[in-house]
């Protein structure tokens, strides 16, 4: 296996960057493997590669880790310019997977979980802070569950510039041992699209067919644009593994996919919160916090015998 790591683009903190799959190089068939960051506005070019150099990889099949399905329809992407140069495509998306494989009549795509480098598992350590988050402010209804965070000894790692953010730019490593001296780690598995970001989907002839965008409404029913909840769609976040890995209580906040019940148990392995009884779920954690730990170490363990850079080598790409 030849390994073809993303491009330097990208935030500091992505995990992306911090796979290692060339650890597993020779224990892999005679196939390239890109880590992650394709997209048709870049393609190849982004890696730099000579014309000789590309007409070779282009020769051999070729295996894509696909984390920004669905996400990237909304910037008007289209996979299908580009998809005929992979063999498989494995992305976080199921219901994307189900959708195109159905149209084109291929199992090209192989929904997976977020793999976590072992190497990056943080030691077992003394608790310091209630409550965490790591990542962009991306919608309203975020931004008001992280002032609720805010009221308890929070943490808050991002690459933004904002009054509520307490860690700034950090370090992979330094954010996975805030997530490992945290009590509780709020995920949210979401995306917000915005308006303008609806038309590149509109222009999209079969998205109803994507169950990812089945809140999304067509662009003749104008006014069901305006509901009492917001368009959503589901997106896995490599927080939810993070925060299992970290030992910190996942707490998710549940949402009309719960993407999430496809790698972990609700009740068992992590804890669910609904709309407006955030901090209220807060502080029943916290005044009971022993009883909540089995649910951490089970969602410990469950992960670190499923969901690491080692597993997914072993039971999908040594496959291949």
């Amino acid at each position: 296996m030849r390994v073809i790591n993303r491009s330097s683009s990208g935030y500091k903190q992505d995990p992306t960057k911090y796979f290692n799959f060339q650890r597993f190089a020779k224990q892999c068939g005679d196939f390239v493997l890109i880590e992650g960051a394709f997209e048709q506005a870049t393609l190849w070019k982004q890696f730099a590669f000579s014309d000789k150099e590309l007409k070779k990889i282009l020769k051999k099949k070729i295996v894509r880790l696909e984390f920004e399905e669905p996400n990237k329809f909304f910037i008007g992407d289209n996979p299908d310019s580009y998809d005929g140069d992979f063999y498989k495509i494995f992305t976080l998306c199921p219901y994307t997977a189900e959708w195109l494989n159905k149209k084109h009549r291929v199992q090209k795509r192989v929904p997976f979980f977020f793999p976590f480098n072992e190497e990056f598992i943080p030691i077992k350590t003394k608790k310091k802070y209630d409550i965490i988050y790591t990542g962009h402010i991306v919608s309203k209804q975020l931004f008001r569950d992280l002032k609720i965070i805010s009221r308890f000894n929070y943490r808050f790692a991002s690459n933004s510039k904002h009054p509520l953010v307490t860690n700034q730019s950090v370090s992979y490593e330094e954010k996975m041992k805030l997530i490992s001296q945290t009590k509780i780690t709020l995920v949210q598995n979401l995306l917000y699209p915005k308006l303008w970001q609806l038309f590149n989907i509109w222009r999209i002839a079969d998205f109803q067919k994507n169950k990812a965008f089945k809140l999304i409404p067509s662009w003749y029913t104008p006014w069901k644009l305006y509901p009492f909840e917001p368009i959503v769609v589901p997106q896995l976040k490599s927080r939810v593994f993070e925060a299992a890995f970290g030992r910190s209580l996942i707490l998710c906040k549940k949402d009309p996919f719960n993407i999430i019940e496809r790698y972990f148990e609700p009740g068992k392995e992590f804890v669910y919160f609904e709309e407006g009884k955030l901090e209220e779920k807060i502080k029943e954690i916290l005044a009971n916090y022993k009883k909540y730990e089995p649910i951490i170490e089970r969602a410990y363990r469950r992960a670190k015998n499923n969901y690491t850079t080692e597993k997914f080598v072993k039971n999908y790409l040594e496959k291949l």
